[in-house]
């Protein structure tokens, strides 16, 4: 009967330490924290996640915390991931729309970025299934100012690209992310798009449907498209783009890249109203179906 309840008080007391331990590993938080970071570049969302271990007085980084020539995942716990929702070339190699767990082979000159498919993945051990590889690329570690905190970062971001970089100690590394943009609609003719030249007196709409601003554009020729441009002032990235058909009087904001792709600029679109052949009005449709703005034309 003693020895039974010397079991039970041992079990107990083992219960109950494992508890403090968790509550105050709770109370102080993890070692590595958990984080989410993502960029959208032309309608393409890339999203990283990971945990992120400390440098914690740790010197030597690499070599000897992360040894030369394993297999690493750029965090910690589980396994780093990198997921988008459209095709995108990662440094001019094509990554198809999904998530991947992402993994690395360091050299203190050279890494090799791997994406695998199985992205829900411990840290350890690394992964051995080379059928499992989405895609394998080189990459050149720089030296940079020390980070603490290992950390996923998009310092550049361009029209259709992206510049995904990865930090700890001294060391950082980047990937191109160029986002594979689609052929939108063009106008048959500069003629189709005649009845819509000219310029509009706007109504930038609130919440509440009220006016909040008003502003002039027009709507110019632009070889085998239209060109919205905001007649009171450029402002190049808001108010200065391309209109690109996607139906009958009806068109997207887009963007063309210098080689002449074409990408969508947001979900919005810009329905003209027609009278006698020629545009007299539009209303601007946002993603949530609502009114954004409204236009009428002035001459």
């Amino acid at each position: 009967m003693r020895v039974a309840r010397r079991t039970v008080l041992r079990l107990g007391l083992a219960a109950g330490i494992a508890s403090l331990i968790a509550r105050t590993s709770a109370a102080q938080g993890m070692l590595s924290e958990h984080a989410v970071t993502a960029q959208t570049v032309a309608g393409t969302t890339i999203t990283v996640e990971y945990y992120r271990p400390a440098a914690r007085g740790r010197d030597s980084l690499f070599g000897k915390v992360v040894t030369w020539g394993e297999h690493w995942t750029p965090g910690a716990n589980w396994a780093t991931t990198i997921e988008v929702d459209h095709d995108v070339r990662l440094d001019g190699a094509l990554l198809p729309k999904g998530k991947y767990a992402l993994w690395s082979v360091v050299q203190p000159d050279r890494w090799t970025v791997e994406l695998h498919r199985q992205w829900h993945k411990f840290h350890v051990p690394p992964p051995s299934d080379t059928s499992d590889i989405q895609l394998r690329v080189p990459a050149r570690p720089e030296t940079a100012p020390f980070t603490e905190v290992l950390t996923f970062d998009f310092p550049v971001v361009r029209p259709a690209a992206t510049t995904l970089r990865f930090r700890w100690g001294t060391v950082a590394v980047s990937l191109e992310v160029a986002v594979i943009a689609p052929k939108l609609g063009l106008l048959g003719s500069p003629a189709a798009g005649v009845p819509y030249l000219g310029r509009y007196d706007v109504q930038v709409l609130g919440n509440d449907s009220t006016t909040r601003r008003r502003l002039q554009i027009d709507v110019l020729a632009a070889g085998d498209t239209l060109r919205w441009h905001d007649a009171d002032g450029p402002e190049a990235e808001r108010r200065d783009f391309l209109l690109s058909p996607a139906g009958k009087n009806q068109f997207t904001p887009a963007r063309r890249a210098p080689d002449g792709q074409y990408w969508p600029d947001s979900g919005s679109v810009i329905t003209f109203t027609m009278e006698g052949g020629r545009a007299r009005s539009f209303e601007v449709q946002q993603r949530d179906g609502g009114a954004g703005s409204r236009g009428s034309r002035v001459r």
